[in-house]
């Protein structure tokens, strides 16, 4: 019993798998919610206009976020499936209260740089990942489901509770620092880089030390609820002095510093076991695929 135990732990390869199959899925799952929408539309005599003007309104951005993270769900399913992989226990309900303050404490920590990349980046002539709707009563609500719920309880599930978990074995600072930047490539976005690097850390860092998906889902669900509000209430801090990028510094580097410490504090070398070549090679074919993917995605953005 013991041995088949440990067989059926989670490796880094499927750590791996899981951030290639996970966005293949996901791409997939919007290439058929696409191509099912088409057939629609010519069965009932719909003009393709009108079921992509439907997609650019909220109800149809929540339809293509389900199909992206029902491809994401079934990656999680499929790669944990038959694994020792335990990720969720009974909540605690002080731990609930210090990541709730955690997250909101996080998220106006990192929140002043955020402002100065998006700033820059506008005047680079770079596009946003912006809402392709208007943000109004009705969107904000339907974006608490489609911007807010559905991605962290979807990706904290892939990123945390899979590819994480997978490379944990390979030490600590490792698993946290590869899990981040898997997290920020998955974004195909370079408005959305530096952020979830920054905040993959925290939550891996989390999950580290909790072993409980539920915390992290909480805190990343907190920070998409207020990074929306924001938005729908339109309040924006204006990047204009240079005042504002050394309070920005200071701030990410206070947040970098923190985590830092919780990585390094009791990192036990001892347990950590190495890469064999086989596992190399899969972890950075997956990341230069994707990396290739980012940069495809950058460049088309632009031109």
């Amino acid at each position: 019993m013991c041995h088949n135990n440990i067989m059926n732990k989670l490796t880094s390869k499927d750590s791996s798998y899981a951030f290639l199959f996970g966005f293949l899925a996901c791409q997939a799952s919007v290439v058929f919610f696409t191509i099912f929408g088409l057939i629609i539309c010519s069965i009932f005599k719909i003009e393709t206009t009108q079921f992509e003007l439907f997609l650019n309104q909220s109800y149809g951005y929540l339809l293509g976020v389900l199909a992206m993270d029902a491809g994401l769900l079934l990656t999680f399913l499929f790669i944990n499936k038959n694994k020792d992989n335990k990720i969720i226990s009974k909540p605690n309900t002080k731990r609930i209260l210090l990541y709730t303050l955690i997250a909101v404490a996080s998220f106006f920590c990192l929140y002043p740089l955020i402002v100065c990349i998006d700033s820059l980046l506008i005047k680079l002539n770079i596009p946003l990942n912006s809402i392709p709707y208007t943000l109004d009563t009705k969107g904000y609500f339907i974006s608490i489901v489609s911007l807010v719920i559905l991605p962290a309880v979807c990706e904290e599930l892939l990123f945390r509770g899979l590819i994480f978990k997978g490379l944990k074995k390979h030490g600590k600072a490792f698993a946290i620092m590869i899990t981040s930047v898997m997290f920020a490539i998955f974004h195909m976005s370079i408005s959305q880089t530096v952020y979830p690097i920054l905040f993959g850390l925290l939550l891996s860092v989390i999950m580290f030390y909790e072993n409980n998906i539920l915390y992290t889902i909480l805190v990343h669900l907190i920070n998409n609820f207020l990074s929306l509000t924001l938005s729908y209430f339109n309040i924006s801090l204006v990047f204009n002095h240079w005042s504002y990028i050394l309070l920005a510094t200071t701030l990410a580097c206070i947040f970098i510093a923190f985590v830092l410490y919780f990585t390094i504090k009791n990192n036990k070398e001892n347990e950590k076991q190495p890469l064999n070549k086989a596992e190399k090679i899969v972890l950075a074919c997956c990341l230069a695929i994707m990396i290739i993917f980012w940069i495809i995605t950058f460049l088309t953005s632009i031109l």
